[in-house]
């Protein structure tokens, strides 16, 4: 594999999670996926790579390479669906971060997402400041 291949691509994932490639906006959304689903990792430094087994790029994430764009409350557990469509099941074992007030949430592997304000919003209307997914309480705020 090689180690930083940054000469032949430039990736970006912006604060909204919009996906860029050499500076323009990857209009594909099977593709984003794609890379988002198979090939994005961090490191323990907490870089950010598209790795295949043949190749690694290094991405720039302004924020979180992940956007929470929907919830869902089935039958006392909560499910966020991701701008990518990544299904969270919040859980006793999540991960569930505030940062300045909003919430962050890891979706796998160290690669978080953050709470869009209007879903934000949405439950803090549905719920108050706390609210509980299997059994376990999270912060709103």
């Amino acid at each position: 594999m090689n180690e930083e291949s940054d000469k032949n691509a430039d990736f970006r994932i912006d604060a909204n999670g919009q996906w860029y490639h050499d500076g323009a906006l990857i209009k594909r959304a099977r593709l984003a996926k794609l890379f988002a689903d198979r090939a994005l990792k961090i490191d323990e430094d907490g870089r950010y790579w598209l790795s295949t087994p043949f190749e690694k790029y290094s991405v720039v994430v302004e924020d979180v390479p992940f956007i929470v764009v929907e919830y869902m409350l089935d039958d006392g557990v909560v499910h966020l669906r991701t701008n990518m469509d990544e299904i969270v099941v919040l859980s006793k074992g999540s991960v569930w971060e505030l940062r300045d007030g909003v919430p962050y949430v890891e979706v796998r592997d160290g690669l978080f997402a953050k709470v869009a304000r209007n879903v934000f919003y949405q439950m803090v209307e549905e719920f108050g400041q706390f609210f509980e997914s299997d059994g376990r309480k999270f912060a709103l705020g």
